[in-house]
C-alpha cells in the first residue's frame, strides 16, 4: 500500500515533534476504483480455471494404459506359449541324447580327452514368462479445478451469476522444478573457551532449487468479446527456494519440500492474477494500514482531537460493512479536525495547535479525505504542507500521498466521478 513502507519513518517524525502527539496504527477496508471500467457496468461474473496441460497428461495416461495392457498380453501370450516351448526343448534333448548314445565308447573317449571337448546333449533352458514392467509417467499435478475458481477467483462489485456474466478465465500451465540440491557452504564461527578465541570452519547444509507456474487470464462479455487478457512475465520468471542452513546435511523429503512449493506458488500466482483482474476492471475490498495521530495532554485541553480520533477509528473500521455510517463518523472527525486547524500557530512552540499537532492533523484528514475520495480538500492541504517546513521524512510521507491522489483522481476519471 502507498504508506506502509514510510509509515515507520511517519512515527519517528511525528514523536520527534512533541510528546503530546500519540499514534495508533489503524487498518481499514475501502473500495478501490477500477483503472478500466468496464461499460456498461456489469453485475455478474463467472470464474473456471482450466489446465492447458491435461490433454498431455491424458495423452501420457493413455499410454501407459496402452503399454501396461500390451505388456499384459505379451505376458500371456509368453505363458500360453511355454509348454510348447518347453516340448521342443525335451524333443530336441531326447534326439541329440538319442544320437550321442549311439557313438561309439572310443569316440567320446577320444573327443573328450585328446580333442577335450564334452559333447554330451545339454537340454536347453526355457526361461519362465514373465511381466514387464512399466514405469507411472511424470504428469503434472492435476486440481479439483472448480474449487479453484471459487477459492480465489472473484470480481468485487459483482456477483456470480450465469446471467449475461463476465467470463473469467485463468489457464495454468503447469508446474515446473528444477532438480533439487543439497548445496554446502562453510562459514567462520568463533568459539571462546578459557577466554581464548578461536576460529573455525562450520559446513552448512541447505536444500535449493528453482521453481516457477506460468499462468495466463482472460476475462471477456457475454458475446466472448474480449476485455482484459495477459500471460504475466513475472509468472514465467524462476523464483528461487533456500531452505533453511543446517550443519548436518537435510534429512527431509526433498519432494515433499518441492511439492509444498508448488502449493505455494499455485496460490500465490491465483491470487496476484485476482488482484491485477480487480485493479483494472473490478471494485476491489482493498486494506489499507496507516497511523492515526490523537493529542494528550496532562490538562486535558486536546480532549476535541481525542474525540475526533475516536470518531475517526469507528468511521474507518464501518467503511467495510456499513460505508454510510463509516462516512458519518468520519464527517464528524473531519469537522472537529479543521475547527482545530483554525487555531494553528505553526510558529508558536506553545500553542494548543502548534506545528506538532498540525502536521498530525494533516496527515489525519489526507486518510479520511482519501477514504472518502475528496480530492479537492486534499489538495488544499498538500499545497499546504508543500510550502511548510517540514523534515524529510514528512515530506516523503507528503509525496506518497500526493502520489496516492493522482492515482485516485484518475481512477475516478475512468469511473466518471
Amino acid at each position: 500500500m502507498k504508506k506502509l513502507s514510510l509509515l515507520c519513518f511517519l512515527a519517528l517524525g511525528l514523536h520527534t515533534f512533541a510528546q503530546s502527539v500519540k499514534g495508533d496504527e489503524l487498518t481499514y477496508t475501502y473500495v478501490k476504483l477500477p483503472t478500466n471500467p468496464v461499460q456498461p457496468k456489469p453485475t455478474a461474473y463467472m470464474a473456471s480455471v482450466f489446465a492447458a496441460y491435461e490433454a498431455e497428461n491424458q495423452r501420457l495416461l493413455a499410454q501407459f494404459e496402452a503399454d501396461k495392457a500390451q505388456a499384459e498380453a505379451d505376458y500371456q501370450r509368453d505363458l500360453a506359449d511355454l509348454p510348447n516351448k518347453q516340448k521342443a526343448a525335451d524333443d530336441k534333448f531326447e534326439r541329440e541324447m538319442k544320437a550321442w548314445n549311439e557313438k561309439s565308447t572310443a569316440s567320446k573317449i577320444i573327443e573328450k580327452q585328446v580333442l577335450n571337448e564334452n559333447n554330451r546333449p545339454v537340454k536347453d533352458y526355457i526361461p519362465q514368462p514373465y511381466r514387464r514392467s512399466i514405469a507411472m509417467p511424470i504428469m503434472k499435478t492435476t486440481y479439483d479445478y472448480n474449487s479453484l475458481a471459487s477459492t480465489y477467483l472473484f470480481i468485487d462489485g459483482l456477483q456470480k451469476s450465469a446471467a449475461n456474466a463476465l467470463n473469467y478465465t485463468v489457464t495454468l500451465q503447469g508446474f515446473e522444478a528444477t532438480t533439487a540440491k543439497i548445496i554446502s557452504e562453510v562459514k567462520k564461527e568463533v568459539s571462546r573457551k578459557d577466554g581464548v578465541s578461536t576460529s573455525i570452519d562450520v559446513t552448512y547444509y541447505h536444500i535449493e532449487f528453482t521453481y516457477r507456474h506460468p499462468m495466463s487470464f482472460r476475462v471477456s462479455n457475454a458475446m466472448n468479446q474480449e476485455i482484459y487478457a495477459a500471460a504475466p512475465a513475472e509468472l514465467t520468471e524462476f523464483k528461487l527456494y533456500k531452505g533453511a542452513a543446517t550443519k548436518t546435511q537435510p534429512s527431509m523429503d526433498v519432494n515433499a519440500v518441492v511439492k509444498s512449493m508448488e502449493d505455494k506458488c499455485l496460490q500465490e500466482n491465483l491470487k496476484a492474477i485476482n488482484h491485477m483482474v480487480n485493479d483494472r476492471i473490478g471494485f476491489e475490498r482493498t486494506n489499507e494500514t496507516f497511523e492515526l495521530y490523537y493529542v494528550k495532554s496532562k490538562n486535558e485541553s486536546h480532549n476535541d482531537i481525542l474525540d475526533a480520533y475516536n470518531a475517526a477509528t469507528l468511521g474507518f473500521k464501518m467503511l467495510g460493512t456499513n460505508e454510510a455510517q463509516g462516512k458519518a463518523e468520519l464527517d464528524k472527525a473531519i469537522i472537529i479536525w479543521k475547527k482545530a486547524l483554525e487555531e494553528s500557530e505553526i510558529d508558536n512552540k506553545k500553542a494548543r495547535i502548534d506545528k506538532d499537532v498540525t502536521i498530525a492533523i494533516y496527515f489525519n484528514l489526507l486518510e479520511a479525505y482519501f477514504a472518502l475520495r475528496n480530492t479537492t480538500e486534499a489538495d488544499v492541504i498538500l499545497q499546504t504542507m508543500g510550502r511548510m517546513d517540514i523534515s524529510n521524512r514528512d515530506k516523503k510521507q507528503r509525496e506518497a500521498y500526493e502520489q496516492a491522489y493522482i492515482d485516485l483522481k484518475l481512477r475516478m476519471a475512468a469511473n466518471g466521478l
